[in-house]
């Protein structure tokens, strides 16, 4: 497992790590200023790998969406039958999603307390959240245990330790990390954002918590296509029309395993 920082002003750096992981998102999503769209998402890698796991509940079991963020995988899930409860930190983009969405359930809360009882969702899903946490993924996946009904599924996705980064990360830190310069050292504070996974790992910690892995698979292919783009050709500006066709050409020849931004796992709670 490796960590990754992003830079934080002084004041963001004081702040506990629940406050500064909900400031952090509520800053990103803050643009968003209407109902969420979820018509594209019948095509996603990680509904494609869901539902043959999804395929085996009972129409309106109870699922848990940890960390909804702006909520789309919320409505979706609800428009295909499901009772879905929609979670999140960020008290602000909760109390926007029940003014847009005044008939499903949002609440907010810490995916590391729920405030659920015990075996009360039939599945769990969280898509890069788990990792947010500096103490690891732990206390994410005690909770998604304790919530999830005996053979029940939780489904997550957490940033892949890839073998570009590993390779990037076995140079010297002043060759890859731009705020870093050998002689002055960092030119911001620092703060921990979030955990990278091999695949192995990602599946140990899943086993460790009282899980049985059924598919670990890189996804994202198309992101890390672009995150390579960025730092290691930094030819093309992020949104030209240039970058999206040095994407779409390089999508073949880039093996998953070497450059996919995320890592999907699927596990049966035991």
């Amino acid at each position: 497992m490796k960590k990754d920082y992003v830079p934080v002003d002084p004041s963001t750096g004081r702040l506990d790590e629940a406050s500064f992981v909900e400031r952090y998102w509520t800053e990103n999503w803050k643009a968003q200023t209407g109902s969420p769209d979820a018509s594209a998402l019948a095509r996603r890698e990680e509904y494609l790998l869901m539902k043959p796991f999804l395929d085996r509940l009972p129409r309106g079991a109870r699922i848990l969406d940890g960390g909804c963020g702006l909520g789309e995988w919320t409505v979706f899930f609800g428009n295909l039958g499901f009772d879905v409860v929609g979670m999140d930190l960020s008290a602000d983009m909760v109390a926007k999603l029940k003014t847009w969405l005044p008939g499903q359930c949002f609440v907010r809360g810490d995916i590391r307390q729920l405030d659920f009882d015990a075996a009360s969702f039939d599945a769990y899903f969280s898509w890069g959240t788990f990792e947010h946490f500096e103490s690891g993924l732990g206390a994410c996946l005690e909770e998604a245990r304790r919530v999830i009904k005996p053979g029940g599924w939780l489904f997550l996705s957490v940033p892949f330790q890839n073998r570009r980064h590993l390779r990037r990360d076995a140079r010297a830190l002043e060759q890859w990390d731009e705020e870093f310069d050998r002689e002055t050292g960092y030119r911001r504070p620092q703060r921990f954002y979030q955990w990278r996974l091999t695949g192995p790992e990602l599946q140990r910690e899943l086993e460790l918590h009282g899980f049985r892995t059924r598919v670990i698979a890189p996804i994202g292919k198309d992101a890390g296509v672009g995150r390579w783009l960025q730092s290691d050709i930094r030819l093309f500006q992020r949104g030209s029309q240039a970058y999206a066709a040095a994407v779409r050409l390089a999508m073949p020849f880039m093996p998953a395993g070497y450059i996919s931004h995320m890592l999907f796992g699927a596990a049966e709670r035991r």
